[in-house]
């Protein structure tokens, strides 16, 4: 029995470490990360990572709908910080998306300077640098990559009228979200700019689409997010990406991710 009971504790000496030291990746934030399903943007990311952590386990705590308070406040927020302690010295990386709720309610409502922006955004700043700061307290040196966000009201541009006039006002607001972001993530280096791959700014540069010739914003936002776009019509409004605005996303990420993780 004593020789049984020995063996028994070496081979589960021997097992534990195949299980624990598997490396981690955990996704945080609003309904981008799972919207897609399996073809949202951290599925696309573990496996662009698999060459160099080929057994790499994703955990995605993304909800739809969340907001940064509703982050913080919620389970979201206890349950990264339950997890990162849970694997510590095993997670390889952290990315999050999170603020575009906080605002979305904002648009046309008299850009970044109005008192609901305004609102939002010193909610965005307090929140998301109370999380930052706890997850790099249960992960120290894990890398934290965050995103800046793309327009979905640009397809209203394709209206024209009052309608283009709101596509167009919501552009100053989401440059000064999208710096925010980027100040509180750390900078560019660790924000992927989802606001650049999709062009969100450039109402300048015109474009052949499937809609006319347009600006290269709404071309991208129409091509990329799950919104109707229709010439003469108001957008169908949706603000999630759709598959190709998942790979885009993921590249985004990708290219910050490339240089932080290099096992």
């Amino acid at each position: 029995m004593r020789t049984f009971l020995v063996a028994l504790l070496l081979s589960a000496i021997v097992a534990a470490p195949a299980s624990a030291d598997r490396p981690r990746y955990l996704a945080l934030g609003d309904s981008v990360p799972v919207w897609n399903g399996k073809r949202s943007y951290p599925n696309l990311i573990q496996r662009h990572l698999r060459h160099r952590l080929p057994r790499l386990a994703l955990r995605n705590l993304a909800a739809s709908g969340a907001t940064t308070d509703s982050m913080l406040k919620g389970s979201q927020y206890l349950e990264a910080r339950r997890y990162l302690r849970a694997h510590r010295g095993h997670v390889a990386l952290i990315t999050i998306d999170i603020g575009g709720n906080d605002i979305v309610g904002c648009a046309g409502m008299g850009g970044p300077d109005s008192p609901c922006s305004k609102r939002a955004l010193a909610q965005i700043k307090r929140n998301l640098t109370t999380m930052l700061r706890g997850l790099r307290r249960s992960a120290p040196r894990v890398p934290v990559i965050g995103m800046t966000y793309y327009d979905p009201y640009l397809g209203y541009w394709l209206a024209g009228g009052d309608y283009r006039d709101l596509a167009l006002s919501t552009v100053p607001g989401l440059v000064e979200l999208n710096k925010l972001l980027t100040k509180v993530y750390g900078g560019r280096a660790k924000t992927a700019d989802v606001e650049g791959a999709f062009r969100s700014t450039d109402l300048n540069t015109m474009v052949a689409s499937r809609w006319g010739t347009v600006p290269v914003a709404v071309a991208r936002a129409c091509s990329w997010l799950d919104i109707t776009c229709v010439p003469g019509q108001p957008e169908g409004f949706g603000d999630d990406p759709n598959a190709k605005g998942a790979k885009v996303i993921a590249r985004a990420f990708e290219r910050k991710i490339d240089r932080v993780i290099r096992r």
